[in-house]
């Protein structure tokens, strides 16, 4: 299932649960604290670099008192969840009130940073310091940067800062009514970020004998390749999806002059992409690929899709300077609450059309929004229940919490009207198919007529064979639509299928003229089909996109770059257009069969109810709508709200969410270190 169900627990604090055996030889226990170091790297990550994270954690001792161990293991067991293993390695050291642990798992590529309960460093600021400091480093590879902004954040956040990277923009600031960000600071973060990307390559690269680069990936595996590539191309896809979203909101607020970054970001991720899967279609086709075919194509998804992520990554510091600056949570609670009254207004009609739809046409015709009513009551359900969260942190004076709750509403009030208004746009393809398809089988019972009197003339008796079909394919959708209710996009398509085998058989007997003017009209029809298979499978994609895997999302790109290709060609070269749309159609098909497979199985996991977990958990019936939001994706791979691939804000851990510090069993002067649940996630 694609590791959807480790995702799954991974948003609810479960993935200690998926343990597997192959990990046993390089799992390990909970270790002993270096006290003069304050470094354990049995990873061996850190290299010659160890001396720089030794000094920054040394600088941190000095300016603020406080006291960073960083331990670097290749995963944790015994116990597996991190907050518990960390927590464990604080209570064996008996660490106090001053001290913080940052853990990272480089194999499992999971992290947290442990903190006891009575720390002067809050949640919000170390959920500030992961997202600012410890994810982005660890998601580009850094492993020693990573500790040394982390000791540098935590020193912001013991002075009374908010936990941010000195000289990492967090001067910038936004001149909203013109629309124009001014970075006071953002150029100097600019390049020393740059700086300090450059210098993590140089000492990272390795070199061949004549001082030739090595591929960093050529010790990988084909299997680990593709383990490796799949994950990134759906945490990618799925991060620009986000990523639109976020940025509508962002230049309704601000403006495009704001936003202006991100936008060319949000293209350069979207075009690596669009390569990243074209290259997964030929990986999946029935073609045997070599090895070294597999590994370039592997090792270029692979890259583009971590560029994919850079480019976003890129902008986020400014970007999250804008929903820091706004502070309007408030105004965007309101509206996301006005938002769910039109929604829950528009349920009833969406609901009526389907009904409508079922009388209409066959039930594999309404496959892919059979579910919508039910699905978008989910989202609802889950717009309620983040809106009350974050009044409730709003009335808490946690602001940074409400905006996350806000953040979580308003995705999901905005899956909640793509799921009403595919039903629409279902409609509407159904009903211009179902008029395409008369006309479709005007023309087709034309050409048969001519091709029947051509072989009663004695003239081409090579047509009886496509003759036939053509008879029996028009025969059998006549008794269809004369039943009554039918598919009309997959009827038009038979039709098409059929008469396109009898317009080969023509081919030399028609002039050119007349292969023209059947080769157009067969285009339009099949792009017809191929734009409503499209446009239906990616709403259903993006609505549950949290429980689609890569292949459903590979074969819909291929799709959309082949039907765009067909667009740009048709006036020239309508035949080779029609091959184009015809692809296109099929693999919009495939990508809608293989995305309602990944949902049903997913959905067992989805919908059981996890009414108790996490920060929006216990609300209203069947989990506050917990079970939609996590098959959409809202809670998990937000890049652009911390960037932690396990939560929100960088914050979530698999120890169970934003469960806070809460006292915990540690106890005594180590603060209860055992209670404390949150900070941490995936990367």
């Amino acid at each position: 299932m694609r590791s959807k169900f480790k995702r799954i627990l991974a948003v609810i604090g479960l993935t200690g649960l998926l343990a597997a055996p192959a990990a046993a030889a390089w799992a390990e226990d909970p270790v002993t604290l270096d006290p003069v170091t304050k470094i354990v790297d049995s990873a061996g990550v850190l290299g010659g670099d160890k001396a720089e994270v030794e000094s920054a954690i040394k600088k941190l001792g000095t300016d603020h008192a406080m006291t960073l161990h960083v331990v670097y293991v290749k995963t944790f067991t015994n116990p597996d969840v991190p907050a518990e293993w960390a927590a464990k390695v604080a209570t064996n050291a008996k660490l106090g009130q001053n001290a913080l642990v940052l853990a990272v798992a480089t194999e499992s590529r999971k992290y947290q940073l442990s903190k006891p309960a009575n720390s002067k460093i809050t949640n919000a600021q170390r959920d500030k310091i992961l997202s600012s400091a410890v994810d982005p480093q660890l998601r580009a590879g850094d492993w020693a940067q990573a500790a040394v902004d982390a000791a540098a954040a935590i020193g912001d956040a013991a002075g009374g800062g908010s936990g941010t990277v000195p000289g990492d923009g967090a001067g910038a600031s936004v001149l909203v009514g013109a629309g124009v960000v001014a970075a006071g600071g953002a150029g100097a973060y600019l390049y020393f970020r740059n700086k300090r990307k450059k210098a993590a390559l140089a000492s990272s690269a390795s070199y061949g004998p004549q001082g030739a680069e090595l591929d960093p990936l050529a010790s990988l595996s084909i299997e680990e390749l593709r383990r490796r590539s799949g994950s990134l191309i759906i945490e990618a896809d799925d991060a620009i999806k986000s990523s639109e979203q976020e940025l509508g909101f962002a230049q309704a607020q601000y403006g495009d002059a704001a936003v202006g970054n991100f936008t060319r970001a949000l293209a350069e991720a979207k075009a690596h992409m669009t390569e990243s899967f074209k290259l997964q279609q030929q990986l999946d086709d029935h073609i045997p690929d070599t090895e070294e075919q597999q590994r370039s194509w592997y090792g270029e998804i692979i890259r583009r899709s971590e560029a994919a992520l850079g480019s976003l990554q890129e902008q986020k510091a400014d970007f999250d300077s804008l929903r820091e600056l706004e502070k309007n949570a408030p105004q965007a609670l309101a509206a996301v609450s006005a938002g769910a009254h039109e929604a829950d207004a528009k349920i009833a009609s969406a609901e009526q059309s389907l009904t409508d739809l079922r009388a209409k046409y066959a039930d594999s015709a309404l496959v892919q929004v059979a579910d919508n009513i039910t699905q978008a009551k989910e989202r609802l359900a889950f717009v309620q229940n983040a809106t009350a969260t974050a009044q409730e942190k709003l009335t808490a004076g946690e602001g940074s919490l409400a905006a996350v709750a806000v953040r979580a509403s308003e995705e999901s009030l905005h899956q909640t009207n793509v799921l009403l208004d595919a039903i629409s746009k279902v409609s509407a393809s159904l009903d211009e198919a179902r008029n395409g398809l008369e006309a479709a089988v005007v023309e087709t019972s034309q050409d048969l007529a001519q091709a029947k009197a051509m072989i009663q003339s004695g003239e081409h008796p090579e047509l009886a064979g496509p003759v036939a079909g053509v008879e029996a394919a028009l025969g059998q959708v006549k008794t269809e639509i004369q039943g009554g209710k039918i598919d009309p996009i997959a009827t038009l398509q038979r039709v098409e299928t059929a008469h396109q085998a009898l317009d080969q058989s023509l081919t030399g007997i028609r002039n050119q003229q007349d292969q023209a003017r059947r080769a157009q009209a067969s285009l339009q029809q099949t792009i017809m089909s191929a734009q409503a298979q499209i446009s239906a499978t990616s709403d259903y994609i993006t609505a549950r996109r949290g429980g689609v895997g890569t292949e459903a999302r590979t074969r819909l790109a291929e799709s959309q770059r082949n039907l765009d290709y067909a667009l740009s060609i048709q006036r020239n070269d309508p035949v080779t257009a029609l091959t184009y749309a015809q692809q296109a159609h099929a693999l919009a098909a495939q990508a809608a069969q293989l995305a309602q497979a990944d949902v049903d199985n997913f959905g067992g996991y989805a919908n059981q109810g996890f009414g108790g977990g996490g920060m929006f958990g216990g609300r209203g019936g069947g989990g506050g709508g917990l079970g939609g939001a996590i098959l959409g994706g809202i809670l998990i791979n937000s890049i652009l709200n911390g960037g932690s691939g396990g939560g929100w804000g960088g914050g979530h851990s698999d120890g169970g969410g934003w469960g806070g510090d809460g006292g915990g069993f540690g106890g005594g002067d180590m603060g209860g270190w055992g209670g404390d649940s949150g900070g941490g996630g995936d990367f």
